[in-house]
């Protein structure tokens, strides 16, 4: 592997971090984005059928005068009623007043279901502007040197010490095609689908993952297309700029990358995608003094009492079903599970090496770049941790 990031890591890495510190590096959340893409298929298709074609549209206008203007339809109704004799008189001799009148009673008792259904009709398209545009909550720092990984998520700290995780690194980050999921401890299940409103699963899925998975279930396949998909190449930005083993000068091209001014195209890319990727914007964390006192309070209440953190793994659908559907795809794997598979060292000895069979390894049999086999790995120097072994406590 090179230690020199080409132009287009450049590119990427720019696209998806922010550079905080000299050591520290800011990842946004993103994600729906391929529902955001559905809801604007239809939201495009309702506003075409609805508001441009010239069989609806008139239609359209005059149920929502209905149920929106009911005086201005009743006006308009008198002039579509109005006599051609006398302008003060229906074609059936009603005074402008009765018939402003019966109006008034037929839009009560004979157009409720219109009037319903607009209601309906107008919520939908509001809530579904509201959703596009809807600002993603979570951002997730990276401390190279501190080795620490640590959000802030509905006034909740949350922190990973990556020395105390039982398995590889590169395990702590699921690439599924689509998108790449992470969770920063403590690992928590929320019922049903409250992962999503609050806690610190991180869930990042652009526009550089989703469109190649959606070409794949267009029917455009073909050989490698998988392969497309820039998950893995965030994953290994990742994991490279954690791991003390990654050459300085890596580091340096990295940090550089982040520090350059994005170009004109770049610009245009988060203007056409941003807003899909990640609503309008995405809040930001706390100040750094915060953080910082976050930290401290982390580590003289917490760590101590901390030997080993929990792993998750990307479940299959039927272990997913019986979750409850807390979270179909992603279970937590305790630590005496992982001390009864084995890994019950710590700190773990191979901490940034991608294992030959991974934890994510998907029921299709697509690795996503997840596994050894798929990726390039810097040589390790000898160790500088002392090891040691855990045993699973005995419940009584």
């Amino acid at each position: 592997m090179q230690n020199e990031l080409t132009k287009k890591e450049q590119r990427l890495m720019r696209h998806w971090f922010k550079k905080t510190g000299e050591n520290t590096i800011e990842l946004k959340e993103k994600r729906w984005a391929a529902v955001k893409i559905v809801l604007v298929i239809i939201l495009v298709a309702g506003v075409y059928y609805n508001f441009i074609d010239s069989r609806y549209k008139e239609t359209t206008w005059r149920h929502l005068e209905l149920t929106f203007m009911p005086d201005k339809w009743a006006e308009k109704q008198y002039e579509y009623e109005q006599s051609d004799e006398d302008p003060n008189l229906t074609r059936w001799g009603e005074t402008k007043e009765e018939f402003l009148i019966s109006m008034k009673e037929y839009r009560k008792e004979k157009a409720t279901w219109i009037i319903w259904y607009y209601y309906i009709f107008t919520c939908m398209y509001i809530l579904f502007f509201i959703y596009l545009f809807w600002p993603t909550k979570r951002r997730v720092r990276f401390d190279r040197k501190r080795s620490i990984i640590y959000t802030y998520v509905n006034n909740k700290f949350y922190l990973t010490e990556v020395n105390k995780l039982m398995r590889p690194l590169p395990e702590y980050f699921a690439f599924v095609g689509g998108a790449v999921f992470f969770w920063v401890h403590p690992y928590q299940q929320a019922k049903h689908f409250a992962n999503f409103r609050r806690g610190s699963q991180m869930i990042v899925s652009d526009y550089t993952m989703w469109l190649p998975m959606l070409a794949i279930m267009l029917g455009m396949v073909f050989p490698g297309m998988y392969q497309r998909s820039k998950g893995a190449v965030l994953k290994r930005f990742l994991v490279d700029f954690m791991n003390p083993n990654t050459p300085p000068e890596r580091i340096a091209s990295m940090m550089k990358a982040l520090e350059t001014r994005p170009g004109i195209f770049e610009y245009l890319g988060k203007i056409l995608f941003g807003w899909v990727d990640g609503g309008l914007y995405c809040r930001k964390l706390p100040k750094d003094e915060l953080l910082e006192k976050e930290i401290e309070k982390y580590f003289a209440e917490q760590a101590p009492h901390i030997t080993a953190l929990h792993s998750f793994s990307m479940g299959t659908y039927e272990e997913g079903m019986e979750l409850k559907w807390k979270f179909k795809n992603m279970k937590i794997i305790s630590v005496e599970d992982n001390i009864k598979a084995g890994y019950g060292v710590m700190p773990c000895p191979n901490l940034y090496d991608y294992p030959i069979r991974s934890l994510h390894y998907n029921r299709f049999g697509i690795a996503w770049g997840n596994e050894a086999g798929d990726v390039e790995q810097f040589p390790k120097p000898p160790g500088k941790w002392k090891s040691r072994k855990l045993k699973v406590k005995n419940k009584k």
